[in-house]
């Protein structure tokens, strides 16, 4: 077997990695990268998305965009945000220069262990296989592919389902002013990690490259995307699981190495499969465009109990919401230029990653303009603030020994155009809002009776409970739904919270109308208070809701209202492929399993589904029915 040495080998060379690469051999490196594809640059080069959206700016990434906007003035025509032919160039002859090596069209099949440490990988190209031994591994795969091979702890997808963020192929094309364009539309969900379902996410997306009035003799492309738009796969467990509220609260640490910026960008709308925080922090209170960013410690690069690598790609270690926010383009070339720096100063320092020097690490981010002084030395500032008042006044309210003053604050603007932002503070606050609120609500009626009762139960106080029950019958829709926010009508906000209360008090409420309601959000929502509270169901209740289940699953359009998203006023994907249907019934068929039901029979189909994805949930449904199943019996 063939076999080549260096100092650093960069596993990936897309969005992260070709960074990656660039940072560890500018420090003075002798650099290998591997790419399973004939050319640098991921998602902006490959995958059609060559426009950045969010993110932070600065680092080498400067000087690539830079040269890029010159190139592309030589390749002919103009391009929405940066040509990625040129950048492609561009990324291919800073790399040349350097002496990076690039080994192309190369898949890592095995990784070289010494004990728990990384000593390199063994990848096949089509002609042999090539070992390549290497002081410090960066994981650039995107999936965390490296890491996994390992042995490392991952994670994947959300906690309910396993679904991942939906992913897209984009067609590019030339507009009528002879500019160069993209459609990012989302197509529906794959396990990236499945080879099979990356197979069947291509042809989907080839499929549907024309869409509604669309064809090819009104449509004209010049290329349906070569590369997939994964948003999200593996997350490799690290020393620092990064959490979304760590940013929205700013959160400072003293190994930060870079900082990021985003909004919550998923493009989800079946929200009753997302966590408690994200039900809560959009369709409640309707948070999605809100931007907010914050630092990113160097722990969140080194996987536990793993040395010799260290990940540089969106698999860094995050949560899944984080994840959403997390991932732009901007974001992922930081990442790839501090673990590329980072790994070249552990070749320096003769240590492992882990133990590398965080402020002569920082000094370099700094020099480099991935961090700033300033970074390592400002206070916290909060991001969600009202309108009349400033960061610095939110920080010091919380900083504030006794907080009574600052809570009734807060309840003032309960009903009130603000009222969001004061049940986020409310939320965060916690039970020491509790006195101050059933102090004001004997006083309260209307709007301000209603923003008390979302607010004990969002601290999940007992006594929000039949003031709940009472805006979910209302069926209250003052707070009309928003497809840019994704906001709720407060009526369904009062059902997520009492999901979370796991209290029956509307469960025949719920039942009845499920027997009505066909709406696939609305649906999910109903089905997951159910599944909340199905071990207090009465027998009556179990049989009234198994007819409602039943007369569910016969509509024969069950789930096809549902869309994934299109990005600025693209027409949607409609089809199989984007419909909830598979959601839907294997949700329940999981409620049937938990009230006595054949639910097994639903999910026993979806075991056998061409669609990664459908056949992951109904494997997740299936083991959690068992387990509770066994719980029962012991």
């Amino acid at each position: 077997m063939k076999q080549l040495i260096t100092d650093v080998l960069v596993v990936g060379g897309g969005t992260a990695g070709a960074v990656a690469a660039i940072g560890a051999a500018e420090e003075g490196a002798k650099v290998i990268l591997v790419e399973r594809d004939g050319v640098l640059g991921g998602v902006g080069v490959r995958g059609g998305i060559h426009y950045y959206y969010y993110g932070s700016m600065g680092g080498t990434q400067t000087n690539i965009d830079y040269s890029t906007r010159s190139v592309a003035k030589h390749m002919g025509g103009k391009s929405r945000g940066f040509h990625p032919e040129a950048k492609g160039l561009v990324l291919s002859e800073r790399v040349r220069e350097l002496g990076i090596e690039v080994v192309y069209d190369a898949v890592v099949a095995d990784v070289v262990m010494h004990g728990k440490q990384v000593a390199g990988v063994i990848v096949e190209t089509d002609r042999e296989k090539v070992e390549i031994l290497a002081k410090v591994t960066i994981d650039s795969t995107g999936d965390g592919d490296v890491a996994y091979l390992a042995g490392a702890e991952f994670t994947q997808g959300r906690e309910w389902d396993g679904a991942t963020h939906t992913y897209s192929l984009a067609p590019r094309y030339i507009d009528p002013r002879g500019v160069l364009q993209y459609k990012n539309f989302d197509i529906g969900w794959v396990i990236s990690t499945d080879p099979r379902d990356v197979s069947r996410a291509y042809r989907a997306g080839r499929q549907y490259a024309w869409r509604g009035q669309e064809d090819p003799s009104n449509t004209h492309y010049t290329v349906i995307g070569p590369q997939l738009g994964i948003r999200e796969g593996r997350i490799i467990l690290g020393e620092y699981v990064l959490h979304q509220d760590d940013m929205l609260h700013d959160k400072r640490f003293d190994d930060v190495v870079m900082r990021c910026f985003s909004h919550h960008d998923t493009h989800t709308y079946d929200y009753a499969n997302e966590s408690d925080f994200t039900q809560i922090y959009i369709p409640i209170l309707g948070f999605r465009k809100i931007p907010f960013g914050g630092d990113v410690p160097y722990r969140c690069f080194v996987p536990r109990q793993i040395d010799g690598l260290l990940i540089g790609c969106r698999a860094l270690s995050q949560d899944h919401d984080c994840s959403m926010t997390l991932r732009m383009q901007r974001d992922m070339q930081k990442v790839g230029e501090v673990v590329g720096v980072a790994a070249a100063l552990s070749v320096q320092q003769q240590t492992l990653p882990r133990n590398v020097s965080i402020p002569d690490l920082q000094h370099k981010l700094i020099a480099r303009g991935v961090l700033q002084e300033s970074d390592l030395q400002r206070e916290s500032e909060p991001w969600m603030v009202f309108e009349a008042e400033t960061k610095e006044h939110r920080r010091d309210l919380l900083l504030e020994e006794d907080q009574t003053r600052h809570v009734e604050f807060l309840i003032d603007y309960l009903g009130g155009g603000e009222e969001d932002i004061a049940l986020w503070w409310i939320w965060q606050l916690g039970d020491i809002c509790a006195p101050s609120l059933l102090e004001a609500l004997p006083y309260a009626q209307g709007k301000k009776l209603r923003g008390i009762a979302l607010g004990l139960g969002l601290i999940r106080h007992p006594s929000s409970v039949p003031l709940l029950a009472n805006v979910f019958r209302s069926r209250d829709a003052e707070k009309k739904p928003d497809p840019l926010t994704c906001s709720e009508e407060r009526w369904l906000a009062a059902l997520i919270l009492l999901k979370q209360q796991g209290n029956p008090i509307v469960a025949s409420d719920v039942i009845e109308a499920l027997f009505k309601e066909r709406k696939s959000t609305t649906v999910l929502y109903m089905l997951h208070y159910l599944v909340a509270v199905a071990e207090q169901l009465t027998d009556q209740q179990k049989a009234r809701l198994e007819q409602a289940i039943g007369q569910l699953l016969q509509d024969p359009e069950l789930g096809d209202d549902y869309f994934v998203k299109g990005s600025h006023g693209i027409t949607p994907t409609k089809g199989e492929c984007s419909s909830m249907r598979w959601g839907i019934e294997i949700t329940a068929g999981y409620l049937l399993g938990r009230i006595g039901g054949d639910g097994l029979q639903v999910l026993r189909t979806y075991m056998q589904d061409r669609r990664g994805y459908a056949r992951t949930a109904a494997a997740m449904m299936t083991a959690r029915l068992s387990e509770a199943k066994g719980a029962v019996q012991a």
